[in-house]
């Protein structure tokens, strides 16, 4: 874990692995840009957005007239906001939507018919740590949505009020969890910087067992949110 001036730095210093920008952009159109709409659809279910539904960057409600009322985090100004407003909710309103698809990849390959907690399949409980989950009031099979709002409110993400660059890296890390092995071994994590030039070797090519040869191939979320900066997609408040 590092300090927010240390998370910024990296990031900064961060550049892409030549021969695996063309897998990187792959992620993000093929699995993230094309997916964007559900991960929103979680982040506004965590924000009790319950009487909207995402389309194509509108927002629809019925004529429910006590909506503000079941919804006390909205504030008034956004019922003055035309519905064609692509800018409702600044990428600050809640989990921004590509933390959820960073954790979605890492976690499952992007794969929608798998927990967003570790990867288990949907047709069941997780049986991986955290196992039992979801905790809501039906038993398996579960949807993906349904699934993801039960891990990101598990480790509290809800609550977080602040997105800043340094908060979305080491909210990734913590997703992982902070191994000290990497630490004590001066090496950065590859959920975060594998296919860059901050990450060559060394982590777990299984659970508890750590080898300093180990090479991890998967795309670091830190590294995706870089592209996806680059592409001028995203741009994430750095304070």
């Amino acid at each position: 874990m590092a300090t927010d001036l240390e998370y910024i730095n990296l990031f900064n210093r961060c550049t892409i692995s030549p021969l695996k920008s063309a897998e990187i952009n792959r992620i993000i159109d093929d699995k993230i840009l094309v997916n964007k709409s559900r991960y929103q659809a979680i982040r506004n279910k965590l924000l009790d957005l319950t009487g909207y539904t995402y389309r194509t960057s509108s927002f629809f409600t019925g004529t429910e007239d006590n909506f503000p009322d079941k919804n006390p985090k909205i504030s008034n100004r956004f019922f003055n906001r035309p519905f064609e407003d692509t800018g409702l909710f600044s990428e600050n309103s809640g989990i921004p939507w590509y933390f959820i698809a960073c954790v979605h990849y890492r976690e499952s390959n992007s794969d929608f018919t798998r927990h967003l907690h570790n990867g288990d399949p949907l047709s069941g409980f997780t049986r991986q740590h955290p196992a039992n989950r979801p905790k809501i009031d039906h038993g398996p099979p579960f949807t993906f949505e349904e699934s993801a709002v039960d891990a990101l409110k598990l480790r509290g993400l809800d609550k977080e009020t602040v997105w800043s660059l340094p908060k979305v890296i080491l909210r990734l890390e913590q997703y992982n969890g902070i191994a000290k092995a990497y630490q004590r071994n001066n090496i950065n994590s590859p959920y975060l910087w594998g296919g860059s030039n901050l990450y060559t070797k060394g982590g777990f090519p299984r659970d508890h067992v750590f080898s300093l040869d180990y090479v991890n191939k998967q795309i670091g979320t830190a590294v995706i949110l870089k592209a996806m900066e680059n592409r001028g997609i995203i741009n994430i408040p750095r304070q």
